[in-house]
């Protein structure tokens, strides 16, 4: 951390009065998916995984260089492959519906100042590079 000030880095913990004042370079987007991880894990185990790892990243970009940077909730809509679907409560989300979401997303912080986006994919199933140079076109 920078001296003894503390970071505010986690949306999913933090609030408004924490953040309003702070200046961000940028946000980080994990983005995982619902699906069972066996009998012994989670069915958010790629969210989880993609948050901590970008809570971990920012925290060190924020102490080591001072660049500050906002983790935002992680997403759970992932693409799923078949024999996978029918599991209980996997959720399969279309390349179409992860692109709106990213979309309104980038819309969003762009409107807000916020023009670095970096996404951390945590589920393998998951395809972002045509949807990142579609949205690069819009901004």
């Amino acid at each position: 951390m920078t001296g003894n000030k503390k970071q505010h880095i986690d949306l999913v913990i933090e609030n408004y009065g924490n953040i309003k004042d702070e200046e961000y370079s940028y946000a980080v987007l994990p983005w995982g998916a619902t699906e069972p991880h066996n009998y012994h894990l989670p069915y958010m185990t790629d969210c989880y995984l993609a948050h901590d790892i970008a809570v971990d990243a920012v925290g060190k970009a924020w102490s080591t260089y001072n660049i500050r940077g906002m983790v935002l909730p992680p997403i759970p809509l992932g693409a799923q492959n078949p024999g996978q679907r029918e599991l209980p409560f996997c959720i399969h989300a279309r390349y179409e519906t992860q692109k709106l979401v990213l979309k309104d997303i980038v819309d969003s912080l762009s409107f807000q100042g916020i023009r670095i986006l970096v996404i951390m994919n945590g589920h393998g199933g998951n395809y972002f590079k045509s949807m990142i140079r579609d949205m690069t076109v819009d901004h």
